[in-house]
């Protein structure tokens, strides 16, 4: 029996070649973006499955409120860890780890050139760090390699690229000018973990950590626990509720340092809670605001992703029960002349599913064939690193055999057990009086289908391109363009090396203006709590206010174009006349209260209560992404040493059209002032720009996603309007005989069809207005969806769908009406 049918499908492809050619083409294309859809959602769902007790290990987090100021984040402080440790049993190990940012690392070969990179993979770390993950080393001893100061562990990769096939045990590597040794080689990690390092420095080399020990403000390690039991949600809520008491026992007098009053802070309102968040969720399970963790995804994007594959297959499965349904009332004469010669239902069934398996399985071959192709593509396209043998594993394997027969199945269906029941003698009454294919309703239902779910995909990623382009050129205060960036990774930290390296910048032709920073816009700032003087006005000010801040010279202001609304900007000498200094942003002064900012006074307790003296008022800018509102921020002189940090920027402003002739004279002095340091650069524009690397591969994939949704959606309106002017041909030549026109024919034959595709428009518009704006309230600053977005999507789908029947009515058209009846 299945020979038979095997052979009876092959008769009718022979038969109907474009018919079948499109259904197995449509449902190819629809399994193979599902497949690669799947296998993107299946990896991001797999995080850190690898690591033994996974379900032991918490990231420690904290629920913060501090005034306006709120939200989730894995910032811990250097006591949280040691103190969850200390009082509280149910946690077996503690570990911390600090990332060191933008780091030189030198590897010496006496008789040879050094090796010199610039890497941001390294952190320190804790003695329990490796033991707490349990990770594999090829080399060393996980729970004593990190136990000395100046000692490194170096992942497999790392171990390679510095020394080579020989052993690194023992040998020295220099990390910004200062030496390790070499204590041990971890196995390279999966791409799908969620801790990811190169380098493992000992946590004792960093003397900034121990000072801070004291500190519940300093949020600046990660802190890691293994519970002695599984992290399941009854445990978890039961240890949190425990936290509260440690809290208010050992945070507030760090606080009364700075002069904050934390016990006073929590009964007005304020959270200090300490969270554990589960590593087996937290790839795709915590909504963070804030977070050094670099791989944590996005769940909701994941599953719309999902939803999205989801759909592009049942449209792909709509072209085959669309089809199906067309063509029943032909396949009706063959199963009249079975049912004649004494085929039974069941074996009528069992051809017609036996021969919808048939193509499905065929289009899964094509599907693997184009998955494989495209995948480096789709790598790209979503930032990942899969690779083809995920295509082939037991779990994605078994989704898309499950998929295609499914396919299959619903495309099937309907000839199988719709045309199946009839009796031969209705089956010959209905072949007489349908000139239209059987079910039109349900064809043109599932035809307002696919179209109403690729205007919806059409219009989202138009809104979320809209986004984009709005959030990468929204900079009031700040010009972003022509500034090119430097990490100066703490080479130059004299202040008279800097200036002079600075001086020697300006003497290139192409450079404007240079300045110096701890942070720049884009990349990070310093933040911490200053105490805003009351002043003499009437109306109470802030107390407390937490500040983002940039530590720069005079030229800073002028390089990035800051815009200065009040007062003035630091003098030009870059002497000590501004020491005690400040600019702050409009939104700092809105907060405070201050109705007349310039000559008040701030109180910055973390430097020995040192007193700033407001000078100047900037345009708010934005200093990250506009999903968040812009914040208080400020600039200090760097004369006032008020703070220091790891980060150093060199600022240059170019003159327009002279960028690559600046890279090249910069890259020159830069390896004649800073041998012992690759250079490297960016640009400003670029470095925002990099801060919507989900929102861009959010508007490619999703333009992507209605480019083959409406492929396969006029996939099978191309083959619905063949089928109808095949069916049509006689009315066609009548028509003309009797004078009808070539323009009236196709205007007959497509006005049905654009009727769809007008309703779909109809019915997408508000689906798309409701999920689109439930994406735009993710943003403080966003677009407005406007009617003529609408509008647009609409005419653009109208005239794809126009071309896309518009060929075949033509056609249809100038058909000899001679030939056409003759035929009939």
């Amino acid at each position: 029996m299945l020979t038979t049918a095997l052979k009876i499908a092959l008769r009718n492809f022979q038969k109907n070649r474009l018919y079948t050619l499109i259904n197995i083409s449509g449902l190819a294309v629809g399994l193979a973006a599902t497949w690669l859809i799947g296998l993107f959602v299946l990896h991001e769902r797999s995080y850190d499955n690898f690591v033994p007790d996974v379900d032991r290990i918490c990231a420690v987090g904290l629920d913060l409120k501090f005034g306006e100021e709120e939200g989730l984040t894995t910032n811990t402080p250097p006591p949280l860890g040691p103190r969850l440790l200390q009082d509280f049993p149910e946690i077996e190990m503690a570990a911390r780890t600090f990332f060191l940012q933008e780091t030189v690392v030198r590897r010496e070969t006496p008789g040879q050139a050094p090796l010199i990179f610039n890497e941001n993979t390294a952190y320190g770390a804790d003695t329990a760090f490796l033991e707490l993950f349990d990770y594999p080393m090829l080399q060393g001893n996980a729970s004593t390699a990190l136990d000395r100061s100046n000692t490194v562990v170096l992942s497999e990769r790392m171990a390679e690229k510095y020394f080579g096939k020989k052993s690194p045990l023992g040998q020295t590597i220099f990390f910004n000018d200062t030496q390790y040794t070499v204590t041990g080689v971890a196995k390279n990690l999966p791409l799908n973990s969620t801790v990811r390092f190169d380098f493992l420095l000992s946590m004792s080399t960093f003397k900034v950590v121990e000072n801070f020990a004291w500190s519940w403000i300093w949020l600046q390690v990660d802190t890691w626990v293994k519970l002695r039991e599984s992290a399941t949600p009854e445990r978890l809520a039961a240890l949190e509720a425990k936290f509260p008491a440690m809290v208010k026992a050992h945070a507030p007098a760090a606080y009364n340092r700075i002069g904050i009053d934390l016990l006073a802070q929590l009964k007005k309102g304020d959270r200090y809670n300490v969270k554990l968040f589960p590593l087996s969720s937290l790839h795709l399970g915590q909504a963070l605001q804030f977070t050094r963790l670099t791989t944590l995804g996005n769940g909701k994007q994941v599953r719309t992703y999902g939803l999205i594959g989801g759909l592009i297959l049942l449209l792909a499965c709509v072209n085959f029960m669309n089809l199906a349904t067309a063509r029943s009332m032909q396949r009706a004469r063959e199963v009249g002349v079975r049912k004649a010669l004494g085929s039974q239902r069941g074996t009528l069934v069992g051809q017609f599913l036996a021969e919808s398996l048939f193509f499905s399985f065929t289009a899964w071959v094509l599907a693997f064939v184009l998955a494989a192709v495209t995948l480096p593509l789709f790598n790209q396209l979503t930032g990942m690193q899969m690779e083809l043998s995920g295509l082939l594993s037991l779990e994605v394997l078994g989704i898309g055999l499950l998929l295609t027969i499914v396919a299959g199945l619903l495309g099937g269906t309907y000839p199988a057990f719709f045309l199946s029941r009839f009796k031969v003698t209705e089956i010959f009454r209905k072949m007489g009086s349908s000139t239209r294919g059987g079910h039109a309703g349900v064809r043109n239902g599932l035809v307002v289908f696919q179209f109403a779910v690729s205007v919806s995909l059409m219009l989202g990623s138009w809104v979320v391109y809209q986004q984009l382009q709005f959030a990468l050129k929204q900079s009031p205060g700040l010009q972003r363009e022509n500034v090119m960036i430097m990490p100066m990774l703490r080479n130059l930290e004299e202040p008279g090396k800097m200036e002079g390296f600075r001086q020697r910048l300006l003497q290139i032709p192409e450079v404007k203006t240079a300045s110096h920073s701890t942070f720049l816009p884009s990349i990070g700032s310093f933040g911490d709590y200053y105490e805003p003087d009351q002043g003499n006005q009437k109306r109470a000010v802030l107390k407390n206010l937490a500040l983002s801040s940039f530590l720069t010279d005079a030229d800073f202001i002028q390089t990035l174009g800051i815009e200065i609304i009040q007062g003035r900007g630091f003098y030009p000498d870059n002497s000590q006349s501004d020491s005690t200094s400040v600019i702050l942003n409009e939104a700092a002064v809105k907060i405070i209260g201050w109705e007349n900012p310039i000559g008040k006074w701030l109180t910055y307790p973390g430097n020995r209560n040192q007193r700033f003296q407001v000078v100047g008022v900037m345009r708010d800018f934005h200093s990250g992404t506009i999903r968040a509102a812009i914040e208080p921020a400020a600039i200090f002189h760097e004369s006032s040493k008020t703070y220091r940090t790891w980060a150093s920027y060199m600022s240059l402003r170019l003159q327009p059209g002279t960028e690559k002739t600046a890279i090249e004279k910069t890259r020159a002095l830069w390896q004649k002032e800073i041998p012992n340091a690759p250079f490297d650069y960016d640009f400003l524009d670029d470095s925002f720009g990099n801060l919507y690397q989900e929102e861009q591969r959010a508007a490619t994939l999703l333009s992507v996603f209605t480019a083959l949704a409406l492929f396969i959606g006029c996939l099978g309106l191309f083959a619905l309007a063949a089928y109808t002017a095949e069916q049509r041909t006689k009315e066609i030549g009548i028509r003309k005989v009797l004078g009808a026109s070539i323009f009236g024919i196709t205007s007959l034959l497509a006005k049905d069809f654009l009727k769809l595709v007008l309703l779909a428009i109809l019915i997408a518009s508000p689906i798309a207005w409701y999920f689109m704006n439930q994406w735009l309230a993710n943003f403080a600053y966003r677009i407005n969806m406007e009617w003529w977005m609408f509008a647009v999507a609409g005419v653009v789908a109208v005239g794809i769908a126009f071309l896309t029947i518009g060929f075949q009515s033509i056609k249809a058209a100038l058909a000899n009406p001679v030939k056409s009846l003759r035929s009939e």
